[in-house]
């Protein structure tokens, strides 16, 4: 049977119907055909959708962070795979190139989202003096830069590193790499925090339970006995070499900590004043506090990847401090302000870097020999010292040395070249942290690349000119420039932390740095103690978050929830939103270059571009896909040929592929899925009466409500540049340019229809579902290409964008490339707006041509625009019965 209709056709002949059995299997076949075309088609649309969503984030309109990344990447993968097997299915043994194409970008892809960061030393531990700055990668930048500090004869104390590798034994023998990972995929923290739309919406109570449960897993697990042996080993080397046991500081030094512009300050933890038998715990808690919430959302803010985080840790010689602070060696909030500034309190450094200290304030020149240019002194009433037993405790100073300087002239000065040495050694700004021992010798504890604002607004004493409104509240230091403006919330503690409204003004006491982790949150912070030099001020910096510090009773006179404008560069509080101020408000800082973005840079190549564009190049084959969106593209564009060449190859008429009798000069073709004709069609073609599709005809309804009046007239530019295009670009085949011989397609059930059109240089895709289910419904338009060059076929893609904004198509325009979308709608709206769009799909083509035109493209925005409102307020025909 099957040579007698190969000769049927080949003579012309219409086939005679098959047998009723025959029709019945047949029948059968299709509808299973049809269901896996229906599953292939929705996996299709998923699958763009998510690649819609790398896109998105790939032009900065998201952030994100590696949940993002995988989980989008495991549902790409899947819904690919499926949209493989469903293709295979319609097609037994057609595409047995096609899984070895999908597996070898699969591949691929895991390998792209493996982390890339590798330890180079199998040392468990390392003293002091075997460090240098280029072991960043083993032991942390804290405690490489420690090292090389020593190597320059600075003094800093003495000690070991904790390696890298320590930390992955003790995650690898205790299996928390892989547990940790299950639990954030499957927390609601994996949505809430490292897939969000908006960082500022995170829900803060899932972070606090996510990571009050990760870190008890950490705490709970034993140190291996060899990292055990390691620590204990290091620590009598540290005895023999100092002839005494030492209590010593436990310092985070994670990899990738203390980089320019993600210092991660005071996100892990550092434990003061231990003894040998506390080490190992100690350990654990600074091992625990990668997962702390705020150094968590740190991470998802800055775009680390938290699997290249590896926790190294420095035990150091605790040095008794007669005052300690931080000095910068420049200004990181006024790039006009070229002084070291030093910040200093009695006692450990800690009340300055926690910001909880009174402080004195201190600039000095960088001319030689330097010179003490400004000196601020508080009053200070308490220090903090170490404690008797282990840790610190705050100490009463007595009432004659409250208004003393913390240091004398010479030892600002000697801190100040300290700086400056260091500022020339590495090549650029300075964080350094500092103590002064009661034998007057200056000590580094650390030292960083300092990020200094160059983005900063010069801070100007007069309030700018536009504002009217008096200021309620004067004075304090800038510490992050900018204004913000919100709602008053108040933190005094932890549970403070998880009702923070967005775009809040936070405000509080101490500027403590676990208010970090709700800084995404923030519009503003206030303070009413700590300074620039704090651990909370710098990551305000880095998120580019307005902060004001040292605002006398803030908490008093602020009111929880009323608005007020925090204009930090002039250190002023207004009530209320001040519209000239929040005008200046300086953009988040981008993701791009992170960690993060660039593990998406490397995912998109293997992804989003799509090469196989062409359905009749000889290039269009399954061993050519070479990114997802290859595969997606093939899937679809064979799964539509495969049902094409079953109604081709099986002649019954319900369910055949017909020709489209239509006064429009092109060829349509229409694939009947279901119930899309009003009744039986025998041979090769359809009139529109048998369509009983809603969405088709309404596309119809709008292709043929005007005439088109032909291309518009070309200048000089715009004829140079399709000819131009013509000529060099490989996508456009001249053999396809033609709209006579180009076959345009509708695929059609009563309420669903697929449209792929070629007008021209420019291709065209509508899908379109419109039942009585409103949650079901959906548009979805995709409109790219063009004759012109890339700014004018762009032109017109914003054109078409803008008068598809004006009746609710939500768009995004993509270069030349735009897509629309509308969902969840009665299916009348639904049949309204694909009138409009078979309207804009006839009259658009070829327009990228004069989009140099201005006064002409305006010309046809208005006839455009005046022809869809025409056509937007004609009534819906009567419905006609399906039965």
């Amino acid at each position: 049977m099957g040579i007698m209709h190969a000769i049927q056709r080949l003579l012309g002949r219409t086939p005679a119907p098959l047998p009723a059995a025959d029709a019945e299997d047949q029948e059968a076949i299709f509808r299973a055909r049809y269901e896996n075309f229906q599953r292939l088609l929705a996996a299709n649309n998923t699958s763009l959708d998510l690649m819609a969503a790398l896109e998105a984030a790939l032009h900065g309109e998201r952030h994100f962070g590696m949940y993002f990344l995988r989980s989008t990447a495991t549902a790409l993968l899947t819904k690919v795979y499926f949209m493989v097997e469903r293709l295979r299915a319609l097609a037994p043994e057609r595409y047995d190139d096609l899984p070895p194409a999908f597996h070898a970008v699969a591949e691929e892809i895991r390998a792209r989202l493996a982390p890339r960061k590798v330890v180079g030393t199998s040392a468990l531990v390392l003293d002091l003096h075997e460090l240098s700055a280029a072991m960043a990668d083993d032991v942390g930048a804290k405690m490489a830069h420690l090292g090389e500090l020593r190597r320059l004869s600075i003094p800093v104390p003495d000690g070991f590193a904790i390696t890298a590798a320590a930390c992955q034994a003790f995650f690898r023998h205790n299996g928390l790499g892989e547990e940790i990972a299950c639990m954030v995929q499957s927390h609601a923290m994996g949505g809430a925090l490292f897939d969000v739309e908006a960082p500022s919406e995170t829900p803060t109570f899932s972070i606090l339970d996510i990571c009050t449960r990760i870190q008890a897993k950490i705490l709970d697990a034993p140190v291996p006995e060899e990292v055990q042996q390691a620590i204990l080993d290091g620590y009598t080397r540290l005895k023999a070499r100092l002839g005494y046991a030492p209590r010593v500081a436990l310092r985070s030094s994670a990899v990738g900590e203390d980089a320019a512009g993600a210092s991660f300050a005071g996100q892990h933890r550092s434990l003061l004043n231990l003894t040998e038998e506390s080490l190992l715990d100690a350990y654990k808690e600074i091992l625990a506090s990668k997962y702390s919430p705020h150094a968590t959302v740190y991470r998802h803010r800055k775009g680390i990847r938290e699997d290249e985080v590896f926790m190294a840790v420095g035990c150091l010689v605790m040095v008794d401090a007669a005052a300690g602070g931080v000095a910068y060696s420049r200004s990181p909030v006024d790039p006009q302000n070229t002084h070291v500034h030093i910040t200093a309190a009695l006692g450990a450094a800690k009340g300055v870097v926690d910001g909880s200290a009174p402080t004195d304030q201190y600039q000095v020149t960088r001319e030689d020999p330097p010179r003490l240019a400004v000196m601020d002194i508080a009053e200070k009433s308490w220090r903090i010292v170490q404690a008797a037993t282990e840790g610190v405790r705050r100490e009463t100073v007595e009432e004659s040395a409250r208004t003393r300087p913390c240091l004398t002239e010479s030892q600002v000065i000697e801190l100040a070249r300290t700086v400056l040495f260091l500022e020339d050694h590495y090549g650029t700004a300075q964080d350094v942290e500092w103590v002064l021992t009661p034998a007057n010798e200056l000590v580094v504890l650390q030292a960083r690349p300092l990020e200094v604002r160059t983005d900063s607004p010069q801070p100007d004493t007069a309030v700018p000119t536009a504002i009217t409104t008096p200021a309620r509240i004067h004075g304090g230091q800038t510490v992050s420039p900018g204004a913000g403006c919100g709602p008053v919330h108040i933190l005094r503690n932890n549970v403070d932390m998880l009702t923070v409204p967005q775009g809040a003004v936070l405000v509080c006491a101490d500027a403590l740095p676990k208010w970090a982790a709700v800084l995404p949150q923030a519009s503003a912070v206030v303070s009413e103690r700590g300074s620039t030099a704090g651990h909370l001020g710098t990551v305000a910096r880095e998120f580019r978050i307005p902060a004001l510090f040292g605002v006398p009773e803030a908490t008093a006179l602020l009111a929880p929830g009323e608005i007020v404008t925090v204009d930090a560069s002039h250190a002023c509080i207004y009530p209320g939103r001040v519209e000239a101020l929040l005008a200046q408000k300086p953009a988040p800082p981008p993701l791009a270059g992170s960690p993060v973005y660039q593990t998406l840079e490397r995912l998109a190549e293997v992804i989003l571009p799509l090469t196989l564009t062409d359905p009749d190049s000889p290039r269009f084959r399954a061993k050519n896909c070479t990114t997802l969106h290859d595969i997606t593209r093939f899937c679809h564009e064979k799964a539509v040929t495969e049902m094409f060449a079953f109604g081709r190859d099986h002649p019954f008429s319900p369910r055949a592929s017909k020709q489209l009798k239509t006064v429009v000069p092109m060829q349509w073709w229409v694939i009947n899925l279901d119930d899309g004709f009003s009744r039986e069609v025998t041979g090769r073609y359809v009139d529109l009466a048998s369509i009983s599709s809603i969405p088709m005809l309404a596309l119809w309804r709008g292709i043929v409500a005007f005439p088109w009046e032909g291309p518009p007239s070309l200048d000089g530019r715009g004829f140079l540049s399709v000819l131009f295009q013509s000529a060099t670009n490989p996508n456009l085949e001249p053999g396809a340019a033609s709209q006579y011989t180009t076959k345009n397609y509708f695929v059609i059930a009563r309420h669903f229809c697929s449209m792929q059109c070629r007008f021209g240089y420019h291709f065209t895709s509508v899908e379109t579902m419109a039942g009585p289910r409103p949650r079901e419904n959906y548009i979805r338009f995709q409109f790219k290409g063009g004759a012109a060059d890339e700014t004018r076929r762009a032109r017109r893609a914003r054109l078409v964008a803008e008068l598809l904004d004006a009746f609710h198509f939500q768009t995004q325009v993509r270069g030349d490339n735009l897509a629309a979308r509308m969902d969840d709608c009665e299916a009348a709206f639904i049949e309204k707006h694909l009138e409009l769009l078979g309207h804009l799909i006839m009259h658009t083509r070829q327009l990228d041509m004069i989009m140099g035109q201005e006064d002409l493209v305006a010309a046809y925005r208005e006839r455009l625009l005046s022809q869809m409102r025409w056509l937007y307020e004609q009534p819906l025909p009567t419905p006609v019965s399906s039965a």
